[in-house]
C-alpha cells in the first residue's frame, strides 16, 4: 500500500510538471515529404507516436494469438487422442489379466496414430489371441507388427516361437529360436522357450543343458523343472542303450535330487546296465554294474539294489562280496551285512545269511532288516521266529 501510494504520488508529480511544460511551451514540428505538409506541436506529435507503437503491439500480439491457434488445437486434439487410447490400453491389459482374450486384442491390437502405441500393445494382441487358442491369428498379428516395425524382433520371435509351441510345431519353433542373435538367446524367456522346444522334440541333450539356467532364471514353475528334469535325465539314459560308460557318465551328471531313493533314475541305470550283463561278450557292462552297485551301497541300501547283487554274474558277484568283506566293520547302518547275506543264500549258507541278517539288524534296526532277517527265517522252516521277529519289530517302530 505504501509503495502504490508512492507510486501515485510521483505520477501526480511528473503529470504537473508535464502539464506546466505544455502550457508554457508546447513547441512546434513541422514534417514535409514532397507536397505534403503537416505542422504540430512537439507534445502532440510525441502523443501520436506513442499510440502508434501501443497500436502495433496490439496488431502483432493479435496475429501470434492467430499463430498459435492451430498448435494448440493440434496439442489439444493430440493429448484427447493420447488419453483415449491410455484408457483403450488400461481396458486391454485389465482384460488380458482377466482372461477376456477377445476384448484385449480388439483393445491392444494396433491403431492409427503414433500416440496409440506401444510396442507392447501389438504384442500382447497376439498374445490374447493365442490365449484363445488361435495360433494362426496370433501369428498373422505378429506378422504385422513384423512388417510395421512397431516392436523389436527379437520380441516378436520370442511370441511366434510360443505360438509354433502352442500349435506343436516344434520344428518352426526350433527354426524360429535359431533367428534370435547370441546376446537375445541368452535372455531367461529364451532359455525356457528353448528348454521347452527341446522337451516337446524329445532332445534330452540340450534339454539337461539348459535346466539350471532355467531354474535359476525362475521363469518356469518349479512343478514344471521337475518333470522336464526328471524326464530329461531318463530320457538321456535311455539313449545310452547297452553303452555302460556313457550310462554312467550320465547317472554322475545328474542333479543329486534324481539320485535319492525312490526316485526312478537308478532302477532305470541298473536296467540298462543289466542288458546282457551276463554275456561273455560285455563283460565290461557286468563289470560298470558292480562297480556302482558298490558305491551305491556304500550310501543307500534299496531292495531293487540288492536284487541287481544277486543278479551279477560269478564273477562280479565274488568281487563285490570282498569289497563288502572289507567294508563291514566300518558300517555303523549294517548295508553291507544285508547285501552279504543275500550272497550267502545264493551260495546256500543258511547259517551265515542268518547271522549276517541279524548283525545288520543289531547295527541298525529297521523294517528293512527285520524283514529281511524274518524272510530268511522262512526260507529255513523257522516259522515261528520269523513271526516273533516281524511282531518285536512292528512294536519297536510303533
Amino acid at each position: 500500500m505504501a509503495r502504490f501510494s508512492l507510486y501515485l504520488v510521483c505520477g501526480l508529480v511528473l503529470g504537473a510538471v508535464l502539464v506546466n511544460a505544455i502550457s508554457q511551451d508546447p513547441g512546434y514540428l513541422l514534417v514535409t515529404w514532397g507536397d505534403w505538409q503537416v505542422e504540430t506541436s512537439v507534445w502532440l506529435a510525441l502523443s501520436a507516436l506513442m499510440l502508434s507503437l501501443v497500436l502495433l503491439w496490439l496488431v502483432l500480439r493479435a496475429l501470434r494469438t492467430t499463430l498459435r491457434v492451430p498448435r494448440a488445437l493440434r496439442r489439444w486434439l493430440g493429448l484427447r487422442s493420447a488419453r483415449g487410447a491410455q484408457r483403450r490400453a488400461d481396458k486391454g491389459f485389465a482384460a488380458f489379466f482377466e482372461g477376456h482374450w477377445d476384448v484385449a486384442e480388439k483393445a491392444l491390437k494396433k491403431g492409427g496414430s503414433p500416440y496409440e502405441q506401444t510396442i507392447l500393445h501389438p504384442l500382447y494382441a497376439a498374445l490374447a489371441a493365442l490365449r484363445r487358442g488361435e495360433s494362426a491369428r496370433a501369428l498373422t498379428l505378429l506378422e504385422q507388427t513384423e512388417k510395421d516395425g512397431s516392436a523389436p524382433a527379437s520380441l516378436i520371435t520370442l511370441v511366434r516361437v510360443e505360438c509354433h509351441l502352442k500349435a506343436g510345431a516344434t520344428d518352426e519353433a526350433a527354426r524360429s529360436l535359431e533367428q534370435l542373435s547370441a546376446s537375445d538367446r541368452k535372455t531367461p524367456r529364451a532359455k525356457a522357450l528353448r528348454a521347452e522346444a527341446a522337451y516337446l522334440q524329445r532332445d534330452w541333450q540340450p534339454l539337461t543343458e539348459l535346466l539350471a539356467d532355467v531354474r535359476r532364471a525362475g521363469v518356469v514353475p518349479e512343478e514344471q523343472m521337475q518333470v522336464w528334469e526328471r524326464e530329461g535325465w531318463m530320457g538321456l539314459l535311455s539313449k545310452a542303450d547297452d553303452a555302460a560308460s556313457t550310462a554312467v557318465s550320465v547317472w554322475k551328471r545328474a542333479p543329486d535330487v534324481l539320485k535319492a531313493p525312490g526316485q526312478p533314475l537308478w532302477p532305470a541305470l541298473l536296467d540298462v546296465l543289466r542288458q546282457d550283463a551276463q554275456a561273455d561278450a560285455l563283460q565290461a557292462q557286468a563289470d560298470a554294474l558292480q562297480k556302482v552297485l558298490q558305491e551305491r551301497l556304500q550310501q543307500h541300501c534299496e531292495p531293487v539294489s540288492l536284487d541287481a547283487v544277486t543278479g551279477l554274474p560269478a564273477k562280479q558277484l565274488l568281487k563285490m562280496k570282498n569289497a563288502l568283506e572289507r567294508w563291514r566293520d566300518e558300517d555303523s547302518e549294517g548295508r553291507c551285512h544285508a547285501v552279504l547275506a543275500r550272497i550267502a543264500r545264493l551260495e546256500g549258507d543258511a547259517k551265515a545269511e542268518a547271522a549276517l541278517w541279524a548283525e545288520a539288524h543289531a547295527r541298525h534296526p529297521s523294517a528293512s532288516h527285520a524283514a529281511g532277517w524274518a524272510d530268511c527265517l522262512r526260507h529255513h522252516g523257522k516259522e515261528a521266529e520269523a513271526s516273533a521277529l516281524e511282531a518285536e519289530a512292528l512294536a519297536a517302530l510303533r
